[in-house]
Parts: C-alpha cells; structure tokens; sequence
C-alpha cells in the first residue's frame, strides 16, 4: 500500500501512478490527483499515448516502404509513397 501525495489517500500499488513534477522529481498520486493535475483523465492518457505509439510505429513503417519503392520502382513511386505516408500520419493521429 502506498498513500497519494496530494490527497494522502490508500492506494494498491498497481492502482498508482507516478506523476513527474516541474522540478524533475516524482510522487506517487492517485487517478482523481492525475486529472486534477494534468486536467485530463487517465483512461483518456493512456488511449492517447497508445495511439502515439501506433502512429509512430505506422509512419515508420510506410517510410521504409516508400524507400523501398523509390529505390526498386523509382521516383514516382517514391513521390506516391510520401503521400500515402502523410495521409496515413494524418488519419491515424486524429484525436478522438
């Protein structure tokens, strides 16, 4: 068990989170402290970084693609891959 340090509540340690402050220090808070602080909700943070990740991970991918077709298929195809990168960059971080 740990205790918020804003609020001094019990937590389970799988239930805490680890907020890092201004300063570069960390403390450990609960979920109603995170969206106080942060003015976001949790369960909407992670939804957020998780679609950074594929995002990356996506945008990586087509990039790799798009050398591959310039270098095989030549430079049309690299210009039609840069396009389709973007539009995928485009559609995929879109907020939801």
């Amino acid at each position: 068990m740990v205790r918020c340090a804003h609020c001094g509540k019990s937590l389970d340690e799988k239930e805490a989170l680890r907020h890092k402050k201004k300063d570069g220090g960390e403390e450990i808070i609960c979920r109603d402290c995170f969206k106080e602080i942060t003015g976001i909700d949790y369960q909407t943070f992670a939804y957020r970084r998780e679609n950074a990740k594929q995002t990356i991970f996506a945008v990586v991918f087509c990039l790799a693609a798009t050398v591959y077709a310039f270098v095989e298929k030549g430079p049309l195809w690299g210009v039609l891959g840069l396009v389709l990168t973007v539009l995928v960059y485009l559609f995929a971080s879109k907020a939801r």
